[in-house]
């Protein structure tokens, strides 16, 4: 997993690991004034910031022109962001000292202002992209964002140029950086980090790489700041870095964009096409495509090969360009249809024979209803007639076949609901066959009430086409009254023009025995065998179960573990016989006294657990106590006399937090040592929350029965 991780973003973490190197190696590097005058950087500061502002049109128009796509929202504010980053970027680049006056004169102070509310909202867009849901981003939110992040550009632009007063000082020549200047790139540095984790566990949790890069680009950023924060002349070694930083990261800003929103959609474009032609390539019926012209415009391997001509040759030309005096007698030159048609046709192959097909010519349109063209499928069912002819025979042999196999066998004529039944179907059920009427009515009304759903689930899709067969295991009424598991299979074997059902044939076979060992199989995966309570595999899966409903805030519900007392001396003083007879004692008395939705269980020994559903913690602690003082009340008959013996429970409540079964029963096992250690015979009650403390018990016995046992 860590590996295929670091394949996958192995070049984002490269070039962070890179950039962020080389920012520890400038770090002992002194502030170095690379150019004598700051007039002499512009070239260079003007050509870094020319390229980010490229980038952030491109990003921008990616965006933009992406809104609809799945995760159109996110690149849509990313783009808003990128828009108002440019043209802030454009008045920093603009107001940096030594250009022409930018409609006040330029100073450093002027620039810084511009720089950092463009890298304000530059992150900003980040956070959005990383928290943002995926979903499209079409509508009237999109330019919304596009018309506030130009709204916010020109707002601080105006406040810059017009009032640069109320504004501090964020740079003294000379010196450098004011602390201020230095605070607010900190707090970038930071908005960048925070937005770079959350693109880095986003890019984890969705494996796209753009994900990454974006995450690389947030965290160069934020070493681009570390640099500005640093530099004590505009035209020194940490202006310089900080640019070249800040250039770094917009391209990987734009790599992660086109990725994700370009170039990735192309190649599952490719890969969806190629998929596409591989599976019409591989079915064996003759499939082209046409124009609404009628010219074509590709068809499947199956075709050429049928005509005896190339794809490439067919393409752009019509049936009277392509086959002349060889048309198919139906539909010949006809322009493309509107509506789906079905035909059948005589096909003159490349070799000369000819077939018979059942051609489908079906019409397909664009996302807004405009027709493009038609398909044509067509299917060879030359040797149909024959099996046609056939198909009587066969039915003979089979109702032979059915009757050596007992197997019951029904035909059903659909439209009018008659229906023939076989001697043994009737028999089956304990009929003869004169006592049915032959119609669909007489099956219907030995169905049980019960099974209804699982034969529509199977036999009405069926009917419609959209299932192959029908198959399906119920009840069916026998004469004597008792119910007959069958299972039913069966086909339609005749449809109409519209593809109605006409006919439906099938057998029934008498699965009774198979579903008794079936359910004496489940009794015994899920019982235990002595007491015939659940078992504890079961109890897990229910208590899971309850779980679900107490995290849907639908009802509390508690579980009570219990446990006898000295268990084992019962068993070493008066046998093992007499300690299964005190277990069996114990499961009727409390199973007598549990409610209808209460689950009993038997985990292992003389470990016992009960799931109280709906019940809140007083209620759980009164009905725990209740069992234990019946118990200790309720002797057991053993070949020695009345064995009195006790019971220690320990109860929780079933947290919505709890991450399964194990967290609730690990609760309620402390409870249960609690009230052990406090001398048995007690009910406790863990505390809400895991690891702490069980309390004092809530209950103790004072059964002298139960007093001789401790």
């Amino acid at each position: 997993m860590a590996t295929s991780v670091l394949h996958r973003f192995r070049r984002p973490l490269q070039a962070t690991g890179l950039l962020g190197v080389l920012f520890v190696l400038s770090v002992f590097m002194p502030p170095v004034r690379l150019f004598a005058d700051a007039r002499d950087y512009l070239p260079l500061h003007s050509g870094l910031e020319i390229f980010s502002l490229v980038v952030a049109g491109m990003v921008f128009a990616l965006g933009w022109n992406l809104r609809r796509s799945a995760r159109g929202a996110r690149l849509v504010w990313l783009g808003a962001a990128c828009l108002a980053v440019g043209l802030l970027d454009f008045a920093h680049l603009m107001s940096f000292p030594g250009m022409p006056p930018f409609f006040t004169p330029n100073s450093a102070d002027k620039a810084i202002a511009f720089w950092l509310m463009a890298r304000l909202l530059g992150v900003l867009g980040l956070l959005a992209h990383a928290v943002l849901p995926e979903r499209d981003g079409g509508g009237p939110a999109a330019a919304w964002a596009v018309l506030a992040a130009i709204g916010v550009a020109f707002g601080w632009s105006w406040l810059v140029l017009a009032h640069p007063q109320v504004l501090p000082a964020t740079f003294i020549e000379g010196q450098g950086v004011t602390p201020l200047k230095s605070v607010l790139e900190g707090g970038l540095v930071l908005l960048h980090l925070a937005a770079a984790i959350l693109l880095a566990r986003r890019a984890l949790a969705d494996g796209e790489s753009a994900a990454g890069w974006l995450a690389a680009a947030a965290a160069t950023m934020a070493l681009a700041e570390l640099h500005f924060a640093r530099y004590a002349a505009v035209a020194d070694l940490y202006n310089v870095l900080g640019h070249a930083y800040k250039v770094a990261a917009f391209a990987m800003i734009y790599r992660a964009v086109f990725v994700s929103g370009v170039r990735a959609p192309q190649r599952a474009l490719a890969a969806e096409r190629a998929l596409l032609r591989g599976l019409i390539d591989s079915v064996p019926d003759l499939i082209a495509f046409r124009d609404r012209e009628g010219r074509y415009l590709g068809c499947n391997k199956a075709f050429a090969e049928a005509y005896g001509i190339r794809e490439a040759a067919l393409v752009g030309r019509s049936d009277g360009e392509v086959f002349a005096g060889r048309l198919p007698l139906a539909g010949a030159g006809q322009d493309t249809v509107s509506c789906a048609e079905n035909h059948e046709e005589w096909l003159e192959a490349a070799d000369g024979t000819l077939r018979l097909l059942d051609t489908l010519r079906t019409p397909y349109f664009d996302l807004d209803g405009v027709q493009l063209g038609e398909i044509r499928v067509s299917r060879d069912f030359t040797e149909r007639r024959r099996v046609r002819e056939q198909i009587a025979e066969r039915e003979r042999r089979l109702m032979l076949a059915l009757e050596g196999a007992e197997l019951g066998f029904w035909d059903w004529d659909v439209p009018s609901g008659r229906a023939n039944f076989s001697p043994m179907w009737c028999r089956m059920l304990g009929y003869a066959a004169e006592e049915l009427p032959a119609n669909v009515s007489s099956w219907e009304s030995l169905v049980h009430p019960d099974d209804w759903y699982d034969i529509r689930d199977s036999l009405e899709p069926h009917l419609r086409g959209i299932k192959d067969a029908y198959r399906a295991e119920y009840r069916l009424k026998h004469k004597s009254g008792h119910w007959v598991w069958v299972l039913a299979a069966g086909r339609v074997l005749d449809r109409g023009a519209g593809g109605e059902a006409l006919r439906m044939v099938g057998i029934h076979q008498d699965i009774s025995q198979r579903k008794a060992m079936e359910e004496s199989l489940l009794q015994l995966a899920t019982s235990d065998p002595l007491t015939g309570l659940w078992n504890r595999r079961h109890f897990v899966e229910v208590v899971r179960g309850e779980l679900g409903r107490v995290r849907r805030n639908q009802a509390p519900a508690a579980l009570l573990l219990m446990d006898l007392d000295f268990f084992k001396r019962i068993n070493d003083t008066h046998g093992h016989a007499a300690g299964d007879e005190v277990l069996r004692h114990f499961t009727a008395t409390v199973s007598a006294q549990l409610r209808e939705a209460d689950v009993f269980a038997r985990l292992g020994g003389e470990e016992f657990a009960v799931l109280l559903p709906s019940i809140d913690a007083l209620g759980a602690v009164r009905a725990a106590d209740r069992l234990r003082r019946v118990v200790a009340d309720s002797p057991a008959s053993v070949d020695s006399g009345a064995l009195h013996y006790s019971v220690s429970i320990g109860a929780t409540m079933l947290d919505a937090a709890d991450e399964g079964y194990e967290a609730a029963y690990a609760r309620a096992d402390e409870a249960l040592y609690a009230a052990k250690h406090a001398g048995r015979n007690r009910v406790v009650l863990a505390p809400a929350s895991a690891g702490a403390p069980c309390g004092e018990p809530v209950s103790e016995g004072a059964a002298a029965g139960a007093a001789d046992q401790r």
